[in-house]
């Protein structure tokens, strides 16, 4: 499909626009679009978990890109109403970009995520596929900014987001790295993504045994509202709070549990403390968005972060005797502080910084061997919904 084509399949496509030469003045980097279009679809292949997704290039008109990913019930955060889960369009966003920034360089380099925010205007809905465009604005000596937009339907943005990337340059760029890209453009075979993630080597008290999240989950038509209403109006207990979330196929598949609980002797049954929980995503391969180090993909700490925010608001409100609602994330923003490695356990702390009647704003923490030592924060709002209007749905 070409950017004409893309215009009219999509909300105002980035293919099309100008590239303004100032700004990137290396876009293309010496290699034509359907050359890109290979390169990037080896380097998505490279990363475990868009693998995984079977995320695909489409085209390439540098300094922008176009993917699509495709549907699976995994992707699935709401079974009641059928919708993709919030932390997907992120992890989406998080790979647009990312490739994009790779088309706006003079040549290869390794740029992490310095932070990413989303506007939602509309959530995703099951069975179809998800397109996302993201071009380069800018490229400095030491950042890259991008923008992004995702869709399903011609004429219905699902969000926006914004992107920037820092810029290690060619001497912290891992050797080879540049020869594999190279490699895949020229439709040569490149070296795939090698070797396992190992269990957290530094367990510490605070840890507890997750639950297991190889196996697909098979959720009901109905269990997640079923789940959130039986939580938000009955005791509150762990064991419900670990149905609520075990209801959530992409929080599953990511590996998301309940990690410690203040007190940590709370039985099953017993009814869940108002002061904050801490969650906690596994160790796994499929979690791993740079093989190189390995790295936790920047979109799936994001993803396991705005769960775990949006539970903590399901968890804290209808108190007091209010009526119970439900979240809808409204934005999100997340500042990317160190390397989230692949082979540790990582844990997420929550704030509800305000909730009203309408109106919900948290902070979020992730870390990974000391909650002094964060990888990233995130802060997020919601605007919630009455959980019977939802059942009339």
């Amino acid at each position: 499909m070409t950017a004409s084509e893309a215009t009219k399949d999509g909300p105002h496509s980035l293919l099309g626009l100008a590239v303004n030469r100032a700004d990137v003045p290396a876009a293309g980097g010496g290699l034509d679009d359907a050359s890109w279009v290979r390169a990037l679809t080896g380097f998505v292949s490279f990363i475990p978990h868009t693998a995984r997704l079977q995320v695909s290039v489409d085209e390439v008109a540098a300094p922008a890109v176009r993917m699509t990913l495709p549907w699976q019930a995994a992707l699935v955060g709401d079974p009641h109403r059928h919708l993709v889960h919030g932390g997907v369009l992120t992890m989406f966003a998080d790979t647009l970009c990312g490739s994009a920034v790779l088309t706006g360089l003079e040549r290869p380099e390794v740029c992490p995520t310095l932070d990413l925010r989303l506007d939602h205007y509309r959530p995703g809905v099951e069975g179809m596929a998800l397109i996302g465009e993201a071009r380069v604005l800018r490229v400095t000596e030491s950042m890259v900014f991008t923008e992004a937009q995702i869709w399903q339907q011609p004429g219905k943005l699902l969000c926006r987001a914004i992107g920037n990337f820092v810029r290690l340059g060619a001497r912290n760029t891992p050797p080879g790295f540049g020869e594999a890209l190279m490699a895949a453009a020229q439709g040569r075979p490149s070296a795939g993504a090698a070797g396992s993630v190992i269990d957290d080597p530094q367990k510490t008290a605070d840890d507890e045994a997750l639950p297991a999240v190889s196996q697909p989950v098979v959720s009901r038509p109905g269990d997640g509202l079923q789940h959130a209403r039986r939580f938000v109006e009955g005791q509150r207990t762990r064991g419900d709070l670990a149905d609520l979330l075990a209801s959530l196929p992409y929080a599953r598949a990511i590996g998301l549990g309940l990690c410690s609980l203040a007190p940590s002797s709370l039985a099953e049954d017993d009814p869940l403390p108002t002061t904050p929980l801490r969650y906690a995503m596994a160790a796994m391969p499929e979690n791993v968005g740079n093989p190189m180090l390995p790295a936790v993909h920047g979109g799936v700490l994001a993803a396991a972060m705005e769960t775990a925010a949006t539970l903590e608001v399901l968890r804290l409100n209808g108190r007091g005797g209010r009526q119970a609602r439900l979240p809808k994330l409204i934005d999100f923003s997340i500042d990317y502080l160190a390397t989230a490695r692949g082979d540790s356990v990582t844990r997420i702390d929550c704030e509800v910084l305000r909730e009203g009647r309408r109106m919900a704003n948290v902070r979020v923490s992730a870390w990974q061997h000391s909650s002094q030592r964060p990888v990233a924060s995130a802060r997020m709002h919601f605007v919630l919904e009455p959980l019977a209007r939802e059942q009339e749905a």
